[in-house]
């Protein structure tokens, strides 16, 4: 099988052990997208890469690149080790969920170094919270879901324009944002989610919570129900379930 040597910048966003000695690793790069790369004899004690390949971390690779098989790793060298994001419950779930997302999720040929610099940028602002990590996530997951391009409208109702918070009934997967009570009355209750008080101000908030995010207060049932909306936002648009082991730490 014909392989051509290519080099790139790439997210490792899971790593797992393979034989004795190698490991496979499976790449988000800013010019390939997904790859799926082996790394032969990298846990061996004489090689240059033990220990080097880190989850989430950032690396310079150059690889014997197959279109329809495991590439080769050839060379490899760290950009941002990322360590430092794993040194606290919240933040090293809030890390590997973004890594969980990529993975499940199909990205567009030309959109590939957009989602790679936001992966960068996501995991640079990361690292200088302290507390609510999760809420930088769930604005990450906007920046994503903006990309994909089904935004998720949550200024206004997505059918009827109605910006008075006070008549909101929730989320709408249908229609991409909230609805109004009034427009549910209208149209039905199908594909929509029922949002709580306080969910509904974490939802408003969201796009200008950087000031403000260490005085911010969210409920574990806060959590749980914002979880869930994007979880099933998700599920909604690509047809498929979508599963974040990390939503059962944040």
């Amino acid at each position: 099988m014909s392989s051509r040597i290519e080099k790139c910048n790439a997210f490792a966003l899971r790593i797992t052990n393979y034989s004795n000695t190698s490991q496979i690793i499976n790449f988000f790069s800013d010019k390939f997208g997904h790859i799926d790369v082996i790394a032969k004899g990298s846990r061996s004690s004489k090689s240059k890469q033990q220990g080097l390949l880190q989850p989430m971390s950032n690396y310079e690779i150059i690889i014997y690149k197959k279109e329809n098989s495991l590439s080769l790793l050839k060379e490899i060298s760290l950009i941002e080790s990322n360590l430092e994001l794993f040194t606290e419950l919240e933040k090293s779930a809030a890390t590997y969920a973004a890594g969980e997302i990529y993975l499940q999720l199909m990205f567009e040929k030309n959109d590939y170094e957009k989602f790679y610099n936001l992966l960068q940028k996501y995991l640079s602002y990361l690292k200088k919270i302290r507390q609510n990590h999760i809420l930088i996530f769930w604005r990450f997951l906007l920046r994503v879901l903006i990309f994909l391009g089904f935004p998720m409208n949550l200024e206004k109702c997505a059918i009827c324009d109605e910006t008075n918070h006070k008549k909101i009934y929730g989320i709408s997967f249908s229609k991409n944002g909230l609805i109004c009570k009034n427009c549910i009355q209208k149209n039905g209750s199908s594909n929509k989610f029922k949002c709580t008080k306080s969910g509904l101000e974490i939802l408003f908030s969201l796009k200008n919570i950087s000031a403000k995010i260490d005085s911010i207060k969210i409920s574990k049932s806060a959590k749980k129900e914002i979880n869930e909306i994007f979880k099933t936002y998700l599920t909604y648009h690509f047809h498929k379930n979508i599963y974040l082991k990390s939503f059962d730490i944040l």
